[in-house]
């Protein structure tokens, strides 16, 4: 039942997918707001969005925006930019086919300068001050919607300035140094007075959460509490239990080790991510989070994030305690090292990060917050170097003097040199920014560290799961892949390419992803990177033409779909119908073929109109290429049409027998460019149909598979000619692949100075069996004439058997005996 189901959704996916394609392509797959959000009114539309964009200037003209005000306007740009779109969608090919009702009206008669022309039909007339007026109406629709258009581009690049500049200004702020005493002096006499602030608001906020115990109950929030501790337990268990991770045990495959890696970390994140959700809300609920206290509360949430994530996503990569579920070629001091590195790291992080909320609500002195992050900055280069330093670090029994390094970092694969170069220019970079008064750059990289290290993990995780999974699904022994063997009849070679080739695609885009993600911090989000590749993705223009990958997409999908069912088309002839024809293999070949280019043609018909490319313009390229296709590409075209040629004229046919020039073989495959002709000695010849065409071949089954068999014989002279006529025919009619019609016959062919010449011709009905008779005839011919008394000239036992009894006769008849001569 189930798998009835799962083939009827299918069936019904692959309806929907075609209906789409073929009736509205646009609403089906809604390939941009454009499309979905075409106006009733343009005019009343490009109304609209002049008051929203006047507005938006307006708000752009205060110098005081933040950041956050800005990304907000940027948002509201971008369903305006949607709405002209939408009307430029809707007018277009409203003006087109108004353009094209007047090219086909025509200009009016010039009776001035042709006075004798027939005057015109009022209502053609009517017809086309009509249409010129329609015209008018919607080309200025047009020019409206690209004013507003490029009104909105202006405003997008105003942003963008505007958020570069503020990103500019807070990162390379400049302030004293880490290590300037002056900095130090302004910290000890602000300190006490931080202090004094951080009590007060420790204490408010402790009595805070006391008056709301008192008033909401705390059992209730005792009850909340212990629920949530065994649910993280619960879900802890089960992401480290649902996947063996043992020390011991077989050794796991890299898709297994992959997914048990994934799972790890992904379940290790959601857990504390979880609690911090129902903790917040339970605090809201207490109201026990009031908005002054929001920064500490968010650096508080970000800090235990950012923990979970750095052992998560250690323990899933790194693996210290679990050596064979390690997806990673590291040696075990190396895993441990680098685990407590990154925890390190993580703790330290997430310490300045809470110390920054503190100062943010106390309201902390400059000099105070600046000698915070400085300190904090410092003390991660300063762990940086110190973990680099022991992974590195070997003792001496440990070195490999063949390799010039530790005998651990032997086998750490190539990208080991670099991870260490860029952590060293990460850790010059940092301290550095620290040590010269940059402290806000220092900061802002030591927070990209950490995210970037995020990114790449989860980046290996997700790759390395999804690649194995496509690689081990597009198997040819796996489910999927005995199911598409099946279905479209696919070569298993095949199948592993497709896979592959996915599992590139499909890491093409996850590396693409992650450097979006991993340049975001540095205020290219000002371009707004969703809404640039929608852009991109859903057309843009250059010039007079608009470039489209999503439609270039779905045109692709389209041919890919026509090629598809021409391929299944193919293998259903070949498998199914045309072996229960009569029809030869040469002609069902040819059929086969056929049907593919037909496909093929289609397809890509089928995908350029899909695009409207405008067949004229197409006709006026394919022109231009007509010289270089003359000059370069004749063999090309010529060796095309050739094949397409034989493929009608089955001339030659796959599985013909043939000769070209000094090479006989059967034609195996008749392709777009060579026919591929395979010898007896299992060689395969290309041959270019354009060779096949103008030169000579012997096609020896053209007109039937008949094949003569010839077998020149040579005896001495001696031999009664009518007796080797007749043992010569009783040795052809005994054998059984001989035909009798046409009869086998002997030829007397030639009196030689030492032989009498004879010839024995015979036919076969397989030519391909021409060979393998003849190889018998001559055996058994060999065994017969000797023993009929009948020598066969040029071998030794036939002189001394035959001359003893030709010299007598010889001689009785040079000297006239009467009774020899008779």
């Amino acid at each position: 039942m189930t798998r009835f189901l799962s083939r009827v959704f299918v069936i019904r996916l692959l309806a929907a997918f075609m209906i789409c394609g073929a009736a509205a392509p646009a609403r089906c797959a809604e390939p941009s707001p454009a499309a979905s959000s075409a106006p009733a009114d343009p005019a009343a539309t490009l109304d609209s969005v002049k008051q929203s964009l006047k507005g938006v200037e307006i708000k752009l003209g205060d110098d005081n925006l933040t950041d956050a005000d800005l990304v907000k306007l940027r948002g509201a740009l971008d369903p305006l930019g949607a709405q002209i779109e939408g009307v430029i969608a809707d007018v277009t090919p409203k003006l087109a086919a108004v353009k094209a009702r007047l090219d086909q009206l025509g200009k009016p008669p010039d009776l001035k300068a042709n006075p004798t022309a027939a005057p015109e039909d009022p209502a053609i007339a009517k017809e086309r001050d009509e249409q010129q007026k329609l015209f008018a109406a919607r080309d200025d629709l047009i020019k409206r919607a690209k004013l507003a258009r490029l009104q909105v581009d202006q405003l997008y690049a105003q942003i963008a300035e505007r958020r570069r500049t503020l990103f500019a200004n807070s990162v390379f702020q400049t302030s004293s140094s880490i290590l300037a005493p002056s900095l130090w002096m302004d910290v000890a006499r602000d300190t006490p007075h931080n202090l004094g602030a951080a009590q007060a608001s420790a204490v408010e906020l402790a009595s805070g959460f006391f008056q709301a115990f008192t008033q909401r109950g705390a059992w209730l929030l005792g009850v909340f509490a212990v629920a949530l501790l065994a649910g993280a337990a619960g879900a802890g268990l089960l992401a480290r239990r649902f996947f063996p991770r043992g020390k011991s045990g077989p050794a796991p495959d890299e898709f297994q080790k992959g997914v048990a890696a994934l799972w790890f970390a992904l379940a290790t994140i959601a857990i504390p991510l979880g609690a911090l959700l129902a903790l917040s809300a339970l605090a809201q609920w207490f109201s026990l989070s009031p908005d002054e206290y929001k920064p500490l509360s968010d650096a508080l949430f970000r800090s235990v994030l950012r923990f979970a994530a750095a052992f998560g996503m250690g323990e899933a990569i790194l693996a210290p305690r679990r050596p064979l579920w390690r997806p990673l070629n590291l040696s075990d001091r190396v895993a441990r090292r680098l685990m407590s590195l990154l925890l390190l790291l993580a703790g330290l992080i997430s310490l300045g990060d809470l110390f920054e909320g503190l100062d943010e609500v106390i309201g902390a002195s400059l000099p105070v917050s600046v000698a915070a992050k400085g300190t904090f900055s410092l003390l991660v280069g300063l762990a940086l170097i110190r973990g680099l330093y022991r992974i590195v670090a070997a003792p001496e029994a440990d070195e490999d003097p063949a390799l010039g390094r530790p005998a651990h970092l032997a086998d750490e694969g190539p990208w080991w040199p670099a991870i260490r170069f860029g952590a060293w220019a990460a850790i010059v970079a940092v301290i550095g920014a620290d040590l010269v008064g940059y402290v806000a750059l220092s900061a802002f990289l030591v927070r990209q560290i950490a995210w970037t290290a995020f990114v790449a993990g989860l980046l290996f995780l997700l790759q390395k799961a999804i690649s194995e999974g496509l690689e081990l699904a597009f198997r040819p022994n796996s489910h999927l892949g005995r199911a598409l063997l099946a279905s479209l009849g696919l070569r298993r070679e095949r199948l592993a390419q497709i896979g592959v080739l996915l599992s590139g695609v499909v890491t093409l885009t996850l590396f693409g992803v992650a450097a979006l993600l991993v340049l975001a911090p540095w205020g290219l989000q000002s371009h707004d990177m969703v809404g640039a590749v929608r852009s991109a993705f859903f057309g843009f223009k250059v010039g007079d033409v608009t470039i489209s990958p999503s439609d270039l997409l779905f045109a692709l999908a389209l041919f890919v779909l026509g090629y598809t069912i021409s391929h299944t088309i193919q293998n259903w002839l070949e498998k199914r119908y045309l072996p229960l024809t009569q029809i030869d293999e040469g002609l069902q070949a040819s059929i086969r073929t056929s049907v593919g280019y037909i496909g093929l043609i289609l397809s890509l018909l089928f995908a350029v109109a899909f695009l409207g490319i405008n067949l004229e313009k197409l006709a006026l390229v394919v022109s231009a290429l007509s010289v270089g296709i003359g000059l370069g590409l004749q063999g090309v075209v010529n060796n095309f049409v050739s094949g397409l040629i034989l493929l009608w004229e089955r001339a030659i046919k796959v599985g013909d027998l043939v000769s070209v020039g000094d090479e006989q073989g059967h034609v195996r495959r008749i392709n777009v460019r060579a026919t591929e002709i395979e010898t007896a000695d299992r060689v395969m010849m290309i041959v270019p149909n354009g060779n096949l065409m103008t030169g000579v071949v012997k096609n020896y089954v053209r007109g039937d598979r008949i094949g003569r068999v010839r077998i020149p014989i040579q005896v001495l002279w001696g031999a009664d000619p009518e007796k080797v006529r007749e043992t010569l025919l009783d040795v052809v009619k005994s054998h059984d692949e001989v035909l009798g019609i046409p009869a086998p016959t002997v030829l007397f062919n030639n009196l030689g100075p030492n032989s009498l010449d004879f010839e024995l011709i015979c036919f076969v009905e397989n030519v391909e069996r021409a060979g393998r008779v003849r190889s018998d005839l001559m055996f058994a011919i060999f065994s017969r004439l000797p023993g009929a008394g009948m020598a066969i000239a040029g071998g030794s036992s036939a002189v001394n058997v035959s001359l003893p009894r030709i010299e007598p006769l010889l001689e009785r008849y040079l000297h006239g005996d009467p009774e020899n001569k008779a």
